[in-house]
């Protein structure tokens, strides 16, 4: 179960869709997120099934939530706008079977509802109703990964795909196919399936004392179905753990990210524009960089402040602007509290 509250600044004070908050969501109040059962066999065969969101099984690393921007935490960037999946803390009914082949490889595949009303106010992750979503979400990966207690410098490899029957809706045309911007009606609905490919790595290059050590990372998301606002989108950097002598749990960590919109979203966002009195268009790329440290105030708690730059702010969420957004600083602070870690549970 998770509760929140507030406001999107990088909506209300830029104007882009990318969010600097992390997990902030559209919808106030709390919202059941995850009622799974699981059983594991003893060949390695894991079946789940009941209640969850897709990326909480598929394309993550705890090394995205390192970071406060929504480029990289929860889920890099793409799938939840061009494919609709379920992300934290929005769920549906779920099946997966994972198979570890040992401890290093596995496979997995999921089925999930896709049912976009239950994202709305009021829902709350509650409406446990059948058959009332109007397409499924598949979704695939195959990995490798280690740890500390099985190799010196552990590393994780994934890739998979998603899949929505839903076909989604244009960017840009209206049902009339004419540029929607324009003549403000609402963008056509698309038959087909939306689809996705995404690859990911963690690799620990460095090893000190203890769990002292540097890791390095890389993602890659391309859209492969179905026309949708990303084309594709790429993230690198790392994250740094056990920084000056006495903090072995603090970190520093820094990543760049490129989201490239389709010729789609920024047509539409040309022609809104010209419709508003302004000429051109917005860049397709929209980089976003972030330098955060954590500091490990005590067991439990950690302070993050970070700094972030966006170059190229999409301006989705500015609909009257007649110019380009200039690029933007933020400045953050996160402060997480562990309350099993804290009083020790």
């Amino acid at each position: 179960w998770a509760w929140f509250a507030g406001r999107n600044l990088a909506r209300e004070k830029i104007g882009n869709s990318i969010s600097a908050q992390q997990t902030l969501r559209p919808v106030a109040g709390g919202r059941l997120t995850r009622l799974t059962l699981r059983h594991r066999f003893d060949n390695g065969l894991s079946i789940i099934a009941g209640r969850a969101p897709v990326n909480s099984y598929f394309n993550n690393s705890p090394l995205n939530c390192v970071f406060m921007s929504n480029a990289m935490c929860l889920t890099p960037y793409g799938a939840i706008t061009d494919l609709g999946i379920t992300a934290y803390p929005n769920s549906s009914w779920a099946g997966l079977v994972r198979y570890d082949v040992n401890d290093r490889w596995y496979a997995q595949a999921g089925v999930f509802d896709y049912n976009n009303e239950l994202n709305k106010a009021g829902k709350n992750g509650l409406d446990f109703s059948v058959g009332e979503g109007t397409g499924t979400i598949s979704a695939y990966e195959v990995g490798y990964q280690t740890s500390f207690a099985n190799d010196r410098l552990p590393r994780t490899y994934r890739v998979g795909m998603y899949r929505n029957s839903d076909g989604g809706k244009s960017s840009y045309f209206d049902a009339n196919g004419n540029s929607a911007a324009l003549t403000g009606k609402p963008t056509a609905v698309q038959d087909g399936a939306r689809l996705g490919v995404y690859a990911m790595g963690d690799q620990t290059v460095w090893r000190g004392e203890g769990k002292r050590n540097l890791a390095v990372f890389g993602r890659v998301y391309v859209n492969t179905g179905n026309e949708a606002p990303v084309d594709h989108f790429v993230s690198a950097g790392f994250v740094k753990t056990g920084t000056f002598a006495g903090r072995d749990q603090d970190t520093l960590a820094m990543f760049v990210s490129n989201t490239h919109f389709s010729d789609e979203q920024i047509g539409f966002l040309r022609d809104r524009r010209s419709r508003y009195g302004g000429t051109g268009a917005p860049h397709a790329d929209e980089i976003i960089t972030e330098l955060s440290y954590g500091w490990a105030l005590k067991k439990g708690v950690r302070l993050m402040p970070n700094l972030q730059y966006v170059i190229n702010p999409d301006p989705i969420y500015a609909p009257t602007r007649t110019t380009n957004i200039p690029d933007a600083l933020i400045v953050g602070l996160r402060v997480d509290v562990h309350f099993a870690q804290l009083f020790g549970w």
